[in-house]
């Protein structure tokens, strides 16, 4: 179909293919994780070859609907690649499926493009190098009419770059590989000869031309010598030649550098088509909006039970008790309509894995490094938005795993681990909250280089510092034990980027490091931001509120049964102690007078605590504000509510009392609820 007629679809028609195309982008994915197990077999998995064929032929299908001859193209040469492949007509290497993997990287970059009406990339040497491994190169030379070339798409290289590079005592050369079926087979191809000419010199650009005899790669490259061994790269098919400023290459875009995708493991016996006839696709904003008026139902709920209360105080007759009766349906009805619009919300935390773990094949293979990772939880349900605003920070924590922690083969060996590492994401759902963890078996955080490194730049250290401590040092923005940045870390940014997002979620973020050993992050997050059921408290005239999903049960506690343990209070529980953190102590008041007192037993995956406090009011649905102002953020307080009177009530954060970051002191004083001095890095 004409692009004309692209032109004149209706913007919902265009939302299902976009959003069609992430769905058949998505199988695809699942279906390379899955391939990658037949690479060097004689006969391939039938089952992933066919589903990757119809996930590639439904992309042509729909691109040629809306006229996006580049996304029809490319996959049209991917299908012609896997009917060869279910043929046996081809051998499936790990050159091959890299091919594959770049081209889904590809056709997601074209949608991307079409979606936002800007120029797309160029596809033209992706589909000569699929014809090449169809065997349709250079016999069936791909036919360039109708695509854009390389040269239409580039922008010329600019003299100034070569002169800055000459002005540095740098030759300036161009570098051309021919690949063919030969040298494919002796494992030279586009990827070992890019990291070949990265040995010698910077590439300044690199670019494939097409041309009826097949694909030629030409990189530009500044270096400081000219190889010794010109013969030897000729025997490889690269030729080698000077090049001037007037009559550099055309550079290529960022599309043009060959990257990996992240892929997710496939969950037993998927469906392909996975929006059905029945299934209505809803702008995530209109469920917003919707979340939002339920949030405002609430509150009014809650004033409308206040003065209820209040009326039944005063009057206690059958009419207010009618009210009551109506008041209780109404909440009822209300909890049904929210669980409704979050189960909406929900998807699975595994479109966050999904974009892992080719970003670890690519960034291992470039640093030498080998590294599995494996899944957990990938079924694990998380709100829309959480998920939107945690793809960057745990990109950044993958790239920190391997770039710092993950040790290189002939180092793990000798430190008497296996020379692959081991990369984990896990997720699991505890009550309204989420936890994910990512961590390695590595070498695990360099506790003495990172405060010799504080302590270069000016930041207190203590000599026993804690795991907790650590964290808050490699989060400072500009902190780095790097004195050079790379492709994967040595910024000094990422970690504050990570820290920044999990606040904002509203939830937290922690660390557990063992030299030798490895790492591990957990980011806690609510299962939404909008509303979460709470116990509300009180000490002295202090009011607050603790998650319900963090409260294992409540107690009672006397006085005389407290002892002291290291600087905390403790009582028996169950089979052994139970720490103990006052109300009051966290506000600054005395101890209560009462001789017995409730606890609520707070739980998490990193043990237990018992909150003391002087009332419990009852359980309340509240609205969750989230404290984003860092000059208001402290430990221990994890948002706020208001309740049906309208008084601004504490939330507290149950995983920062449990994991002992927000304990009082023998002297009852608790520092972490002041906010620490933030370190500003100009």
């Amino acid at each position: 179909m004409s692009s004309e007629f692209a032109a004149e679809l209706a913007g919902a028609f265009l939302d299902d293919f976009y959003t069609e195309c992430d769905e058949h982008l998505t199988a695809i994915r699942d279906g390379l994780v899955t391939l990658e197990g037949s690479i060097g077999r004689a006969q391939p998995d039938p089952t992933a070859v066919e589903k990757l064929f119809r996930s590639f032929h439904s992309f042509k299908g729909n691109s040629a609907i809306v006229g996006l001859r580049a996304g029809e193209e490319l996959a049209h040469a991917a299908e012609d690649f896997l009917r060869e492949l279910s043929h046996n007509k081809v051998t499936l290497t790990s050159e091959a499926l890299d091919l594959l993997m770049s081209t889904t990287q590809r056709l997601e970059q074209v949608a991307a493009c079409h979606r936002e009406s800007k120029p797309g990339p160029e596809v033209a040497s992706l589909v000569a190098q699929l014809s090449h491994f169809s065997g349709q190169l250079p016999d069936e030379p791909v036919p360039a009419e109708g695509r854009p070339t390389p040269d239409q798409t580039a922008q010329p290289v600019s003299s100034d770059e070569i002169e800055e590079a000459r002005s540095q005592g740098l030759l300036v050369m161009r570098f051309e590989f021919r690949p063919n079926r030969e040298l494919d087979q002796r494992g030279v191809n586009v990827n070992s000869v890019r990291a070949r000419i990265g040995t010698v010199g910077e590439i300044l650009q690199a670019k494939p031309h097409v041309n009826p005899d097949g694909v030629i790669f030409e990189f530009i490259v500044a270096l400081e010598t000219t190889p010794a061994d010109i013969a030897a790269w000729e025997d490889d098919g690269i030729k080698i030649e000077s090049v001037e400023a007037s009559s550099a290459a055309p550079q290529v875009s960022d599309h043009n550098v060959e990257t990996s995708r992240t892929f997710l493991e496939p969950e037993a016996s998927q469906g392909l088509f996975v929006a059905p006839s029945h299934v209505v696709r809803v702008d995530l904003s209109r469920l917003d909006d919707l979340m939002r008026i339920t949030g405002e139902m609430v509150i009014h709920r809650a004033r409308l039970e206040d003065q209820i209360n209040r009326l039944s105080a005063r009057h206690p007759n059958a009419e207010v008790r009618s009210l009551l009766e109506v008041n209780t349906a109404l909440g009822r009805d209300l909890r049904e309509l929210r669980e409704s619009i979050m189960r909406v919300r929900l998807v699975p935390v595994a479109e966050i894995f999904a974009r892992m773990p080719f970003v670890v094949r690519d960034l291992a293979r470039e640093t030498g490094k080998k590294v599995q990772l494996t899944f957990s939880g990938q079924q694990t349900e998380i709100d829309k938005y959480v998920v939107e605003r945690l793809k960057d920070p745990l990109l950044h924590l993958v790239r920190n795993s391997i770039s710092h922690g993950v040790e290189p083969p002939e180092e793990r060996v000798a430190a008497g681990k296996p020379a692959q590492a081991t990369l984990f994401l896990r997720a699991s759902a505890i009550g309204d909250t989420v936890l994910i963890e990512l961590g390695d078996d590595g070498r695990g955080i360099d506790v003495e280089a990172v405060t010799r490194r504080a302590a270069s730049l000016g930041f207190p250290v203590t000599a026993a510092i804690s795991d907790t401590e650590v964290l808050e040092l490699i989060c400072t923005p500009g902190f780095s034990t790097r004195d050079e940045a790379d492709r994967g870390a040595g910024r000094g940014v990422g970690m504050a980027v990570v820290r920044n997002a999990v606040r904002e979620l509203g939830g937290t973020l922690s660390m557990e490091t063992e030299r030798g050993q490895g790492v591990r992050f957990s980011l806690r997050l609510p299962l939404t931001l909008a509303i979460a059921d709470v116990f509300i408290l009180s000490a002295q005239d202090q009011t607050c509120a603790v998650p319900q999903s963090f409260v294992q049960e409540i107690v009672q506690m006397n006085n005389d049964q407290v002892r002291w343990i290291n600087d905390t209070e403790v009582i028996p529980y169950q089979k052994g102690i139970l720490p103990l953190i006052r109300l009051r102590s966290m506000f600054g008041f005395e101890n209560s007078p009462q001789a017995t007192l409730p606890v609520l037993v707070l739980s998490s995956e990193r043990g237990q605590t018992g909150l003391v406090v002087d009332r419990i009011h009852g359980q309340r649905e509240v609205v969750v504000r989230a404290l984003r102002d860092p000059l208001i953020q402290v430990q221990g307080i994890a948002g706020a509510t208001e309740l049906g009177d309208g008084r601004p009530v504490l939330i507290l954060d149950g995983a920062a009392l449990t994991t002992g970051v927000a304990r009082p002191h023998a002297n009852g004083n608790l520092p972490s609820m002041t906010p620490a001095p933030v370190a500003i890095t100009v």
